[in-house]
């Protein structure tokens, strides 16, 4: 039988804001079980109401490598074939991702569902999880980078949802020469998905899944829902939930799917429903 090896990866200090915490712990409950896939929960930091730190212009720098070493010592002892995580944030892709190419080599491709292209550096932003897939091709930041392995390349990687990235992430995305596709009208479709995989024959995919992509305005669990915030450093992703199902379904119908992340999940109702329960005494009597 595959050993499938699920990673509970609560990383929130990657994107400075306790609730991806939580988010990974409802995903956790809300994700299928199943007996045979041993889950193995990181022993990250519980958060509290500290400020985190900059360090090398890095939000929690220390902290956030820690989390991505804690995952890598976890995977090198147990050796799977596939690795479901569920984050958290963005960040939780790094070594998941550096052990399968490592694992798979070229076999393996890449696809990135995420309205940003998380190839950001400290130059220029300060959250962790701007930089996954900068750090996983050699890039990003530098701290994190060169404790990647197995680095990624350019060409093994696909974006779908991608909105249109800022001045600075466009010149980084032409020194990584990565080619993209702008969706803001038109996402790429699983069609389109599956020819780019039979063209790079890759026999293996990992797929990563941030959340950011959809729509707020259908699926308000992001990030881009947060009450009482009206204004965002990025911009909002705008698939469907439908959209993304069907590209999902469909993957995994047709290819090997070895890798799967879950990221960036922030339940707002139920984080604004705990924080009440949290205040009435009874709870605590």
């Amino acid at each position: 039988m595959t050993k499938t090896l699920r990673l509970l990866a609560a990383d929130w200090q990657g994107g400075n804001k306790s609730e991806y915490y939580f988010g990974a712990e409802l995903l956790s409950w809300l994700a299928p079980k199943n007996r045979n896939q041993k889950e193995v929960r990181l022993p990250i930091e519980y958060p509290d109401n500290a400020s985190l730190l900059k360090v090398n212009g890095v939000i929690a720098q220390k902290a956030v490598k820690e989390n991505v070493q804690i995952s890598k010592r976890i995977l090198e002892k147990e050796q799977p074939e596939k690795i479901i995580t569920l984050g958290g944030t963005c960040l939780v892709s790094q070594a998941p991702f550096d052990y399968l190419r490592g694992k798979y080599k070229d076999e393996l491709g890449v696809i990135w569902i995420d309205a940003h292209p998380d190839i950001s550096s400290p130059e220029i932003f300060y959250n962790e999880h701007a930089m996954v897939l900068g750090n996983l091709l050699g890039k990003g930041d530098s701290e994190l980078s060169k404790i990647v392995e197995n680095p990624l390349s350019s060409d093994s990687i696909l974006y779908v949802g991608l909105q249109e990235p800022s001045f600075d992430e466009q010149n980084i995305l032409s020194d990584l020469n990565i080619n993209y596709t702008i969706q803001q009208d038109k996402h790429l479709n699983y069609s389109e998905i599956q020819e780019w995989i039979n063209k790079n024959k890759f026999k293996k995919i990992a797929i990563h899944f941030d959340l950011d992509v959809l729509d707020p305005n259908s699926f308000r669990s992001v990030y881009f829902s947060e009450p009482g915030k009206d204004k965002f450093p990025a911009g909002a992703g705008n698939m469907s939930l439908l959209e993304v199902t069907t590209i999902l379904t469909n993957l995994f119908d047709n290819n090997e799917i070895v890798g799967l992340t879950i990221a960036e999940y922030l339940p707002w109702d139920a984080i604004e429903l705990k924080n009440l329960l949290n205040k009435l005494s009874i709870f605590n009597q």
